[in-house]
């Protein structure tokens, strides 16, 4: 089976890398001036210094025109001599950035043919039509083997564009669960689906899941799994109960919500997935009839299996028939998660298994598309102030080639982090 590298976190390259390469280039320019300067046998003064400055400069400068030139030209071809097309190539660059490139050249190439009376001169005019064909060679290499090419800026671009299909998933996927979370009226505020957080009282009370033992997440997770094939639909996660590792279970009856869709009734289903926590063993001294109680399961240590000082009493019984020996109990909390299915993640998904035929979308598509409707829902959801208490979007890796148990360790991890932040938060 073909392995996919991780779906992309952070934003592509966000011109972090342009500050080390002019550092770069200009450390190697001040030491090739520090160096030409150490090795001359004139005495170092400030006209010497600056003039080989503006030497070495002018140097540097002077290709600029050649390739400025044949870049021009080619794209000029690739438009076939049409203006308009030809301005299309460049509509990305700032309006600013061209002027000042374009007066930069015209600059460098006065410079360059005029003498020091400004007059024309022919042998250097010659030398710049010269270098000008070498540079339009060159170009058209970078092009023709696409050298110049970059896969990030490619998806700078995607991300950067109106029409794709991320935001239209983020926004319907949005407007559904806005319904389930604050609940459907009818326009003279008859209640035709009651908000979350009354369904899941009932739902708690109906099924009697509110004890000590039993944690119920008050909010609707929404699975993100970055995956090469896993999609975390509910037959995928009903199916992977079997697997070794694996200690979650659906349970039997959902959240059902109603609402109306193009006025249509519809019924929305939330599954609950109950998964235990790691048992604890925990040792306690007893002080009850628990040896002849038959309903205790918790097996009695002896006292030389512990090291403690008063050893008579632990072993002991009590005249009051209370056992007072020192037990092991095992410790654990049911956890009962409720998720909405991930509908248009699996649309996604469905647009690169379908045949090129029929739609072109690559992995690599899909992977840009995944970071941009993960983004956009998140970012809707964090702008309502009802929803963004009520919704918790669960990112995870979740590749084949882990070890199984991989999907019930993440949703461990993130049951005892949202724990952790309601204890900070109360």
């Amino acid at each position: 089976m073909r392995k996919y590298s991780k779906i992309y976190k952070i934003k592509p390259r966000e011109k972090r890398g342009r500050f080390w390469v002019l550092s770069f280039f200009a450390g190697i320019f001040a030491i090739q001036i520090g160096c030409s300067l150490c090795c001359s046998s004139e005495p170092i003064q400030f006209e010497t210094v600056f003039s080989d400055l503006m030497s070495q400069l002018s140097y540097l400068v002077l290709p600029l025109v050649p390739l400025h030139l044949a870049i021009y030209l080619l794209h000029f071809r690739k438009a076939n001599y049409d203006l308009k097309t030809f301005n299309k190539f460049f509509a990305r660059i700032n309006m600013k950035t061209k002027a000042g490139v374009s007066v930069l050249v015209m600059s460098i190439f006065l410079l360059i043919v005029l003498d020091d009376e400004s007059k024309l001169e022919n042998g250097k005019l010659l030398d710049l039509v010269i270098q000008s064909i070498a540079a339009a060679a060159a170009v058209m290499l970078f092009d023709c083997l696409k050298i110049q090419r970059n896969t990030v800026e490619d998806e700078e671009v995607v991300a950067r564009a109106k029409h794709h299909v991320a935001p239209g998933l983020a926004m319907a996927y949005f407007r559904y669960i806005e319904n389930v979370v604050k609940g459907a009226y009818e326009e003279d505020g008859t209640e035709i689906s009651k908000p979350h957080e009354e369904a899941l009282h009932e739902y708690i009370k109906e099924n009697e899941i509110g004890s000590a033992r039993d944690w119920v997440s008050k909010k609707i997770f929404i699975l993100f799994p970055e995956s090469d094939q896993i999609r975390g639909t509910v037959q995928e996660i009903a199916k992977r109960e079997k697997e070794d590792g694996e200690n979650h279970c659906l349970t039997l009856d959902p959240i059902t919500h109603k609402y109306f869709s193009s006025g249509q009734p519809r019924t929305s289903v939330l599954n609950v997935i109950k998964i235990k926590d790691n048992e604890r063993k925990i040792l306690y001294s007893c002080s009850e009839g628990c040896f002849r109680n038959p309903l205790v399961k918790s097996k009695s240590i002896d006292c030389d299996q512990i090291q403690m000082r008063n050893r008579e009493s632990l072993l002991g019984v009590t005249l009051s028939g209370l056992c007072e020996k020192i037990h092991e109990r095992k410790e654990w909390q049911n956890n009962y998660v409720i998720f909405a299915e991930n509908r248009p993640l699996n649309t996604l998904y469905q647009m690169v298994d379908s045949p090129e035929s029929q739609i072109s979308f690559t992995r690599k598509d899909f992977e840009v598309q995944f970071k941009l409707y993960y983004a956009e829902l998140k970012r809707l959801i964090e702008e309502d102030d009802v929803c963004k208490n009520k919704v918790e979007l669960f990112l995870y890796h979740d590749y084949e080639h882990k070890k199984s148990g991989n999907f019930s360790k993440n949703l461990k991890n993130k049951i005892l982090e949202m724990k952790m932040r309601d204890q900070r938060d109360s």
